[in-house]
């Protein structure tokens, strides 16, 4: 960020984007996309946080921006320096509103070139991958990483590709995880093909795969899916990427909450209580578990 106090900045968030933001702890939070448009139902869609030496906007499962970059791109900016002014209050240039913020931009697709070329990269240089080999047969890993698109980049990132029904890749989604196959939390996931350039297609992770014969499960995390599909074996996983990512659910569903979303998600659909098998009262499994930790521990002979 420019030599503005990111402190002082970031008490004035909401007056800065003009955004009903509420505060939460070190956030704002807010039911809006990263374009400024609200959310038809999610109140916590948009996070703005303070990160890199500067201040960021992020929504849940898509993209982030400095909040620099958000103000030339969706918050009337000319430039950069008309940004850093609007943030230190010395500009009235700052201008909110649908019309000016919304742009048109062609629904693009991936090139299935970009997603060939992601599968040449070393799986071996993603600490995800190494970790999940610890637990079940490499070749086992590489063929599950395979059938969902999973690849690694030049900074061992793991990518989560998403490719729907029809086989159409829409976007990608980087997350960078420590040897012990947990996320890096000083990392937000990240795209390199943006909504903001054209690359808003939805679907699950793991559409491509769709299987009208069989019970589709949809759990929260990518991660969760693949050690799912590791150990539970051939059938049809799939994730939103975020506990209030639910879309639509077919028949034939069941859903895998986390810990902390399975009476929120209880309300949108058939739950499978996963937690039963944790082998302890639920008052003892911990509160943000999911099912991949349940997994975890089972294989690690850790549980019943």
């Amino acid at each position: 960020m420019a030599d503005y106090r990111i402190a002082r900045a970031f008490e004035r968030i909401p007056e800065i984007t003009g955004l009903e933001l509420v505060r939460n702890g070190g956030k704002w939070q807010g039911g809006y996309y990263l374009n400024g448009d609200r959310h038809p139902y999610r109140r916590e869609k948009l996070k703005v946080v303070e990160w890199k030496n500067g201040i960021w906007l992020f929504e849940e499962g898509g993209d982030g921006l400095s909040l620099e970059n958000w103000l030339q791109q969706y918050g009337g900016a000319k430039d950069y320096w008309d940004a850093v002014a609007i943030i230190e209050g010395k500009s009235t240039a700052f201008r909110y509103d649908r019309e000016f913020r919304h742009k048109e931009v062609k629904l693009q697709y991936v090139d299935p070139s970009a997603l060939a070329g992601a599968k040449q990269y070393d799986l071996r240089k993603c600490n995800l991958f190494n970790w999940m080999c610890t637990m079940f047969p490499e070749k086992r890993v590489r063929e599950v990483w395979d059938m969902y698109n999973v690849t690694t980049d030049s900074h061992g990132n793991c990518v989560f590709w998403y490719v729907d029904q029809d086989g159409k890749i829409l976007y990608d989604k980087r997350i960078l995880y420590k040897a012990d196959g947990h996320r890096d939390r000083g990392f937000f996931p990240g795209r390199q093909y943006r909504v903001a350039d054209g690359y808003a297609g939805k679907c699950y992770f793991g559409a491509h795969l769709k299987d009208d014969g069989k019970k589709a499960f949809i759990m929260e995390s990518e991660k969760s899916v693949l050690l799912s599909s590791l150990y539970f074996g051939n059938r049809r996983f799939m994730a939103c990427g975020g506990k209030s990512n639910l879309r639509e659910i077919e028949p034939n569903t069941l859903l895998v909450p986390d810990m902390d979303a399975r009476i929120e998600w209880d309300e949108k659909g058939e739950v499978w209580p996963w937690w039963e098998k944790w082998g302890k009262p639920i008052e003892q499994v911990p509160e943000k578990a999911d099912i991949g930790d349940m997994i975890e521990q089972r294989i690690l002979g850790n549980l019943e």
